[in-house]
């Protein structure tokens, strides 16, 4: 009979990194294969390190979140005061 406990089994960092590099760059040809077949990669968002934008484009977006926060806060207030002036006008009705 076969004492599992004594067996252990152990790569050196050198095998670990090996290992490493090998897988990555599988992965990277992988990518590259795909992104030859893939017909819309050129439409695709960008990402990670070779994310760009242009500043007119950040300027847009900032814009544009203003905008959104201004009008959700300025809607938010209208309905808060809609429901405490529909509050006081149904109280003074009541009394």
């Amino acid at each position: 009979m076969v004492d599992w406990s004594r067996i252990r089994i152990s790569f050196s960092d050198d095998t670990w990194a090996t290992l490493k590099s090998r897988w990555q760059r599988r992965w990277v040809a992988w990518r590259e294969i795909r992104a030859e077949r893939d017909v819309l990669a050129s439409y695709r968002a960008d990402y990670g390190e070779g994310a760009r934008f242009r500043w007119w484009q950040r300027l847009r977006a900032g814009v544009g979140l203003f905008f959104v926060v201004v009008l959700m806060g300025a809607g938010l207030t209208m309905m808060v005061g809609l429901f405490f002036i529909g509050f006081t006008i149904a109280l003074e009705t009541l009394v």
